[in-house]
C-alpha cells in the first residue's frame, strides 16, 4: 500500500513538469507554460526576420505574441514549443501555424525546429538522445507528413510523405525545406 502511494505521489509531483507529446497547433496548448525570459532575445529574432518592417526595439518584450507548452524530447533536457499567439499577422500561414522548438542546452536556449503544420507529434523513436518528431496537414486534396530526426545540433527531415487524393496510400517524396 505505500509503495503505491508513494508511486502515485511521484506520477503526480512529475506530472506538470512533463512536456506533451502531442500538438493540435490550432487550438490552445493543453498545458501552456509560461515563456522564460531567456527565450525573449530569440523570439525578438523570430519577430524581425518574419516581420520585415514592423519596427522591433531591442528591448521589446515580444512574448503577447507567442504561446508555449513543454515539449517532452528528453526526459532530461527542457523543451519548449512555441507557436504564434495570432496577435501578429507575419508570423503564421495562411492554411498553417508556424511553430519553433526551443531546446535548453549548457548555453542557453537554441532553436532545433521550425516549421508550419497543424499537428505535431513526438514519436518513440530517438535520434541522439532527443525523440523523433512528426508533423501532419491536410488540403482539401493532400495530406502532408513530415519526419524529423535529431542529428546532434537541429531536426533534419528524415521522410516526408504525401497522399493524393487524401486518404489515398502514401507516397515518399522529396522533402520540400
Amino acid at each position: 500500500m505505500k509503495l503505491v502511494l508513494l508511486v502515485t505521489l511521484i506520477l503526480l509531483w512529475s506530472g506538470p513538469s512533463v512536456g506533451q507529446r502531442s500538438f493540435y497547433l490550432d487550438e490552445e496548448f493543453k498545458r501552456p507554460a509560461k515563456l522564460p525570459d531567456a527565450l525573449v532575445p530569440l523570439l525578438r529574432d523570430v519577430v524581425k526576420e518574419s516581420c520585415r518592417g514592423q519596427a522591433i526595439t531591442e528591448n521589446a518584450d515580444v512574448r503577447s505574441s507567442f504561446v508555449a507548452s513543454r515539449i517532452t524530447l528528453n526526459r532530461n533536457r527542457l523543451a519548449f514549443i512555441v507557436r504564434s499567439s495570432g496577435e501578429r499577422y507575419c508570423l503564421t500561414g495562411a492554411d498553417n501555424v508556424w511553430f519553433w522548438v526551443f531546446l535548453k542546452t549548457a548555453k542557453g536556449y537554441r532553436n532545433v525546429l521550425w516549421g508550419a503544420t497543424l499537428m505535431v507529434d513526438v514519436l518513440k523513436a530517438k535520434s541522439h538522445g532527443l525523440h523523433d518528431i512528426e508533423t501532419n496537414i491536410a488540403t482539401a486534396r493532400t495530406h502532408y507528413r513530415n519526419f524529423y530526426r535529431f542529428d546532434g545540433t537541429v531536426y533534419k527531415p528524415r521522410k516526408c510523405m504525401e497522399s493524393t487524393p487524401f486518404g489515398a496510400k502514401a507516397v515518399r517524396v522529396p522533402c520540400r525545406f
